[in-house]
């Protein structure tokens, strides 16, 4: 299953940023980005840098919901492996719902942090 990831909010903004960091956010956001998951099977995940990671190796998945003002600004999912961190961020995918089912079902329990 391929994720569908919607780029970031852009506009005036986003060209402010780009400027006044001169050009290093855009280099940044490109880093961030390879650690997120790019596509599911049944064997596991592969992040947009090409990295596999097998359901079994998951040791630890967190749900992370940043807000500012009482509104939610961006979810994800932290997922921890001996791979390293990758990322399942919910607030940029489109096919939102199968994605998270898909990943809901296959993650091991004990990975699961609460809290």
């Amino acid at each position: 299953m391929e994720i569908d990831l919607r780029p970031p909010a852009g506009g005036c903004a986003m060209a402010f940023v780009a400027v006044a960091t001169v050009g290093v956010y855009p280099l940044i956001r490109m880093r961030v980005e390879r650690r997120y998951v790019h596509e599911m099977d049944d064997a596991g995940f592969v992040t947009r840098a090409g990295t596999r990671v097998a359901w079994s190796a998951i040791t630890r998945v967190r749900h992370i919901s940043r807000e500012m003002d009482g509104r939610v600004m961006s979810e994800e999912y932290e997922i921890r492996s001996p791979q390293g961190r990758s990322c399942l961020p919910i607030s940029r995918i489109g096919n939102v719902r199968e994605v998270l089912d898909y990943f809901i079902q296959r993650v091991p329990p004990e990975a699961w942090v609460t809290g």
